[in-house]
């Protein structure tokens, strides 16, 4: 059971919209592209080595801060550093170029392929509507972040909107979710957060008193031996049960929005 909060925090990036599902299907036709130039290596096998590599890059919690703030070529980093390891390189540069052009390319398709999930805007103006406090708290560099808030008109849905590049510091600093809160004038125990990313929208938070609600969009399991989150959603439309105060939440739930 959860109680009706005061205020909640959204994350961006794979909560209210699609931003980034699998990446192997983009690689590979990438790297496709360009099979003739990267023989005898073949598109499948290429696509296995940067998605290794991709995780591994990612998987650096110091590494994973200093480059989201540069994603772009934190993309050219990982496609080079997936050729050097299988030896493609060779000095030659050509092939340095073509390793640039698929990532940006990778960039490219991958910021038009972003789509609003289902329920955002609806959910976002009935949140707004019986005066719950919302704000906006993504980590990333700063004018990607913004163009995306601004192309899914998030912007006058929100009482604060906190973007890692603009602010200084991100998730999951505990700073970053004490300014959202000071902000909104509330506590955390009055506080939801609704998030992705188990590290940053449940374990986090929840270590500071915010009630987590696990946006589980890629069905993925949750890590071993971790806190469990409050609620678990695959998708936003399980969201409209949980606004019902003292109503026991049902996980899988797909109700209406209440009246």
């Amino acid at each position: 059971m959860l109680n009706r909060p005061k205020a909640i925090l959204f994350d961006l990036d794979d909560t209210l919209i699609s931003a980034y599902a699998d990446p192997g299907p983009v690689w590979q036709a990438l790297l496709s592209e360009h099979a003739e130039a990267l023989s005898p290596h073949d598109p499948e096998e290429l696509t296995a080595h940067v998605g290794a590599y991709a995780a591994e890059f990612w998987s650096d919690p110091a590494r994973h801060k200093t480059w989201r703030l540069k994603l772009y070529d934190a993309r050219r980093e990982i496609i080079r550093g997936a050729f050097e390891r299988m030896d493609i390189l060779k000095g030659d540069p050509r092939l340095a170029l073509i390793a640039n052009d698929i990532a940006d390319r990778y960039s490219a398709r991958r910021d038009e392929a972003m789509t609003l999930f289902p329920d955002s805007h609806a959910l976002l103006d009935h949140l707004k509507e019986k005066g719950i406090k919302l704000a906006l708290i993504t980590n990333g560099e700063a004018a990607m972040q913004r163009a995306k808030v601004e192309r899914f008109e998030l912007t006058h849905r929100f009482d604060h909107i906190q973007i890692e590049g603009e602010v200084g510091f991100g998730k999951p600093e505990e700073e970053a979710y004490h300014h959202a809160l000071g902000a909104l004038d509330v506590r955390a125990e009055e506080t939801w957060m609704v998030g992705d990313n188990y590290e940053w929208e449940v374990i986090a938070p929840a270590a500071l008193g915010l009630t987590t609600i696990w946006h589980n969009s890629h069905k993925a399991a949750p890590p071993e031996g971790k806190p469990a989150p409050h609620h678990t959603l695959e998708d936003l439309s399980g969201f409209w049960p949980l606004l019902k105060k003292n109503r026991p939440c049902l996980s899988g739930t797909n109700a209406p929005p209440p009246a």
